[in-house]
């Protein structure tokens, strides 16, 4: 079991650096460009591996982690479904390819929003202010999971807010492996701090790329 441990830590590690790198590129450069669409693809591929190890870490005996199994939905969520709505745009009927996946999809997304706030609900409880964290992912998980039901029960076309949703979500995904850095390299007192800096400093990028590709009226 520990020499499994020891090869999810390595696809973990590998695939958050290649995400970090591929992810950071992909966002300075111009959109879609070749460079941008390659790294895209690679970050894609990093934080699949990333977030599918921790799924798997969390689990092991002696490694249970229950806030990395959280994270690591939350981020398998984000990066599948940014991927996959490229993937329905470019369909011409784009409004009736929805398969099975996608609905498998909101539940998934679903699911882990709602562990998410339940485990800042129960850590506010106990008077853990680091329970702020999962409370601020899990709200944010639960507005992509309000667009996709809107997407899904016909309330918004694809067409509409594919690039929206776009951007958010891989951006929301970059957040989290630059979180990573942090934690992982960064000892201070109130970890909370590092948790969430770069989900404030991203929401602004965030806003910056909405606003700079995305017409007004489709934003939102």
């Amino acid at each position: 079991m520990q020499q499994l441990f020891n090869i999810l830590i390595i696809i973990h590690i590998a695939g958050g650096t290649l995400g970090l790198i591929a992810g950071t590129i992909a966002a300075a450069v111009v959109k879609g460009k070749k460079i941008h669409i390659l790294a895209g693809r690679l970050f894609t591929t990093g934080m699949l591996a990333a977030a599918v190890s921790a799924l798997i870490i969390s689990n092991l005996p002696d490694h249970n982690n229950i806030f990395l199994f959280a994270v690591g939905g939350f981020t398998f969520y984000m990066v599948t479904t940014a991927w996959r709505i490229i993937a329905v745009n470019k369909n011409k009927n784009a409004e009736k390819v929805f398969t099975p996946i996608d609905y498998l999809l909101f539940i998934f997304g679903l699911g882990f929003a709602l562990f998410l706030i339940y485990l800042a609900a129960t850590g506010i409880i106990t008077g853990n202010t680091f329970n702020i964290v999962p409370g601020v992912f899990g709200l944010i998980c639960l507005s992509f999971v309000w667009k996709d039901y809107q997407l899904l029960s016909g309330k918004s076309r694809v067409k509409q807010v594919w690039l929206y949703n776009h951007i958010t979500r891989m951006m929301g995904a970059m957040i989290a492996s630059y979180t990573a850095f942090l934690v992982v390299n960064v000892q201070i007192d109130m970890q909370w701090i590092l948790w969430l800096l770069p989900t404030l400093i991203g929401s602004i990028l965030i806003t910056k790329f909405v606003r700079k590709y995305v017409p007004k009226k489709l934003a939102g």
